[in-house]
């Protein structure tokens, strides 16, 4: 289960990209599916948080 911050982020960063306000409740659902669809599509090579590059995900913005 997400923390109440992480839910928070994920909420403000829909809102950026898509323009579109979520309840936490929407917010979990639709990070569970995202979660479900990056194990489903990375299967056993899925990169550690820690080894990713935060200063690529940011370039995204």
């Amino acid at each position: 289960m997400l923390s109440q911050e992480a839910i928070i982020e994920f909420k403000e960063l829909y809102l950026q990209e898509y323009g579109v306000k979520l309840t936490d409740e929407q917010a979990l659902d639709y990070d569970t599916r995202l979660v479900g669809l990056v194990k489903a599509v990375y299967g056993k090579n899925l990169p550690k948080s820690s080894d990713i590059d935060k200063d690529k995900c940011k370039e995204h913005d």
